[in-house]
Protein backbone atom coordinates (compact mmCIF):
# COMPACT_ATOMS: atom_id res chain seq x y z
CA UNK A 1 0.00 0.00 0.00
CA UNK A 2 1.15 3.04 -0.85
CA UNK A 3 0.56 7.09 0.23
CA UNK A 4 -2.14 6.87 2.43
CA UNK A 5 -0.99 9.53 5.09
CA UNK A 6 -2.79 12.34 4.39
CA UNK A 7 -5.42 11.79 7.05
CA UNK A 8 -6.49 15.33 8.14
CA UNK A 9 -6.21 14.87 11.63
CA UNK A 10 -2.62 13.52 11.63
CA UNK A 11 0.16 15.70 13.55
CA UNK A 12 3.00 15.91 11.01
CA UNK A 13 6.81 15.74 12.52
CA UNK A 14 8.90 18.89 12.47
CA UNK A 15 12.47 17.18 13.02
CA UNK A 16 15.55 19.41 12.20
CA UNK A 17 16.90 16.29 11.16
CA UNK A 18 14.84 16.25 8.32
CA UNK A 19 15.90 19.66 7.54
CA UNK A 20 19.45 18.94 7.39
CA UNK A 21 21.10 16.98 3.95
CA UNK A 22 24.87 16.35 2.40
CA UNK A 23 23.38 17.09 -1.09
CA UNK A 24 24.38 20.07 -3.00
CA UNK A 25 22.10 23.20 -2.38
CA UNK A 26 19.01 22.87 -3.96
CA UNK A 27 19.15 25.71 -6.04
CA UNK A 28 21.59 24.19 -8.38
CA UNK A 29 19.42 21.57 -9.35
CA UNK A 30 17.75 21.87 -12.80
CA UNK A 31 14.86 19.86 -13.89
CA UNK A 32 16.69 17.18 -16.10
CA UNK A 33 18.54 16.28 -13.12
CA UNK A 34 15.51 14.15 -12.50
CA UNK A 35 15.24 12.55 -15.73
CA UNK A 36 15.98 9.03 -13.54
CA UNK A 37 12.90 9.05 -12.13
CA UNK A 38 10.99 8.68 -15.25
CA UNK A 39 9.16 5.36 -16.60
CA UNK A 40 6.84 2.98 -15.44
CA UNK A 41 7.14 1.53 -12.10
CA UNK A 42 5.09 -1.21 -10.76
CA UNK A 43 5.06 -3.62 -7.33
CA UNK A 44 2.07 -6.01 -7.53
CA UNK A 45 3.36 -8.14 -4.88
CA UNK A 46 0.76 -9.75 -2.68
CA UNK A 47 -1.76 -9.60 -5.33
CA UNK A 48 -1.97 -5.73 -5.30
CA UNK A 49 -1.12 -3.19 -7.57
CA UNK A 50 1.02 -0.06 -7.12
CA UNK A 51 1.95 1.78 -10.11
CA UNK A 52 3.68 5.00 -10.15
CA UNK A 53 4.41 6.47 -14.05
CA UNK A 54 6.48 9.77 -14.61
CA UNK A 55 6.82 11.53 -17.49
CA UNK A 56 9.85 12.46 -18.99
CA UNK A 57 11.11 16.44 -18.14
CA UNK A 58 9.74 18.76 -20.55
CA UNK A 59 9.88 22.80 -20.84
CA UNK A 60 9.29 23.39 -17.15
CA UNK A 61 7.69 20.37 -15.82
CA UNK A 62 6.99 16.58 -15.19
CA UNK A 63 3.96 14.68 -14.88
CA UNK A 64 3.34 11.81 -12.83
CA UNK A 65 0.38 9.56 -11.77
CA UNK A 66 -0.23 6.98 -8.87
CA UNK A 67 -2.83 4.14 -8.43
CA UNK A 68 -3.31 1.44 -5.67
CA UNK A 69 -5.29 -1.49 -7.03
CA UNK A 70 -6.55 -3.76 -4.46
CA UNK A 71 -9.35 -6.65 -5.22
CA UNK A 72 -9.52 -5.91 -8.57
CA UNK A 73 -10.72 -2.28 -7.82
CA UNK A 74 -9.38 0.94 -7.99
CA UNK A 75 -8.71 2.54 -4.40
CA UNK A 76 -6.90 5.75 -4.40
CA UNK A 77 -5.08 7.89 -7.24
CA UNK A 78 -2.51 10.59 -6.69
CA UNK A 79 -1.88 13.01 -9.74
CA UNK A 80 1.87 14.68 -9.42
CA UNK A 81 3.48 17.33 -11.25
CA UNK A 82 6.98 18.92 -10.45
CA UNK A 83 7.96 22.09 -11.86
CA UNK A 84 10.72 24.96 -12.00
CA UNK A 85 9.32 28.16 -10.28
CA UNK A 86 10.99 31.14 -9.23
CA UNK A 87 11.84 29.52 -5.67
CA UNK A 88 13.28 26.61 -6.94
CA UNK A 89 12.25 23.19 -7.75
CA UNK A 90 8.11 22.41 -6.64
CA UNK A 91 6.03 18.93 -6.58
CA UNK A 92 2.37 19.26 -5.86
CA UNK A 93 0.09 16.40 -5.70
CA UNK A 94 -3.53 15.64 -4.89
CA UNK A 95 -5.27 12.34 -4.11
CA UNK A 96 -8.02 11.10 -5.33
CA UNK A 97 -10.76 8.36 -4.75
CA UNK A 98 -11.91 6.06 -7.60
CA UNK A 99 -15.04 8.62 -8.51
CA UNK A 100 -12.26 11.36 -8.62
CA UNK A 101 -13.21 13.28 -5.53
CA UNK A 102 -10.46 15.23 -4.41
CA UNK A 103 -8.94 14.36 -0.61
CA UNK A 104 -7.21 17.93 -0.28
CA UNK A 105 -8.83 20.92 -0.15
CA UNK A 106 -9.79 22.58 -3.80
CA UNK A 107 -7.39 25.10 -3.08
CA UNK A 108 -4.48 23.44 -1.52
CA UNK A 109 -2.49 20.76 -3.05
CA UNK A 110 0.31 19.12 -1.05
CA UNK A 111 3.44 21.49 -2.11
CA UNK A 112 6.78 20.20 -1.15
CA UNK A 113 10.02 21.82 -2.52
CA UNK A 114 13.16 19.90 -3.40
CA UNK A 115 15.44 20.50 -0.71
CA UNK A 116 17.81 17.67 -1.36
CA UNK A 117 19.43 15.82 -4.33
CA UNK A 118 22.60 13.87 -5.95
CA UNK A 119 22.55 11.38 -8.58
CA UNK A 120 19.30 9.05 -8.36
CA UNK A 121 18.03 10.68 -5.79
CA UNK A 122 15.62 13.41 -4.85
CA UNK A 123 13.98 15.09 -0.97
CA UNK A 124 10.93 16.79 -1.50
CA UNK A 125 10.20 18.59 1.98
CA UNK A 126 7.27 20.78 2.96
CA UNK A 127 4.42 21.52 5.45
CA UNK A 128 1.39 19.04 5.69
CA UNK A 129 -2.19 20.24 4.12
CA UNK A 130 -4.40 20.81 7.00
CA UNK A 131 -2.54 19.64 9.85
CA UNK A 132 0.84 21.11 11.46
CA UNK A 133 4.26 19.58 10.55
CA UNK A 134 6.17 18.56 8.09
CA UNK A 135 6.05 15.98 5.12
CA UNK A 136 9.26 14.75 3.60
CA UNK A 137 9.03 12.26 0.15
CA UNK A 138 12.43 10.90 -0.88
CA UNK A 139 12.51 9.27 -4.34
CA UNK A 140 15.94 6.99 -4.96
CA UNK A 141 16.47 4.67 -7.99
CA UNK A 142 19.20 2.35 -6.36
CA UNK A 143 19.45 0.33 -9.18
CA UNK A 144 18.42 0.51 -12.89
CA UNK A 145 15.34 -1.57 -12.42
CA UNK A 146 14.24 -0.09 -9.17
CA UNK A 147 12.46 3.20 -7.74
CA UNK A 148 12.38 3.29 -4.13
CA UNK A 149 10.20 6.18 -2.46
CA UNK A 150 10.53 6.56 1.26
CA UNK A 151 8.07 9.08 3.25
CA UNK A 152 8.51 10.45 6.36
CA UNK A 153 5.61 11.87 8.69
CA UNK A 154 3.87 11.42 12.02
CA UNK A 155 7.38 10.18 13.05
CA UNK A 156 7.21 7.16 10.71
CA UNK A 157 9.34 6.13 7.84
CA UNK A 158 6.96 3.75 4.95
CA UNK A 159 9.62 3.02 2.18
CA UNK A 160 7.52 1.96 -1.46
CA UNK A 161 10.02 -0.06 -3.88
CA UNK A 162 8.48 -0.58 -7.18
CA UNK A 163 10.52 -2.36 -10.19
CA UNK A 164 10.23 -0.75 -14.10
CA UNK A 165 7.38 -2.53 -15.66
CA UNK A 166 7.68 -3.60 -19.47
CA UNK A 167 5.99 -0.73 -21.79
CA UNK A 168 2.40 -2.28 -22.39
CA UNK A 169 1.58 -2.56 -25.99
Amino acid sequence: MKRFWLVPAAALIASTALAQTSAPAPSRAVLSDLTWMAGRWVDDSGGNLSEEIWSAPSGDSMMGMWRYVSGGEARIFELLTVSVEPTGIVMRLRHFDPELAAREDKGTPVTLALVGWKPREAAFEGPAVGAPGIVRLTYRRPSEDTLTSTLEKDGRTQEFTFRRAQPQS
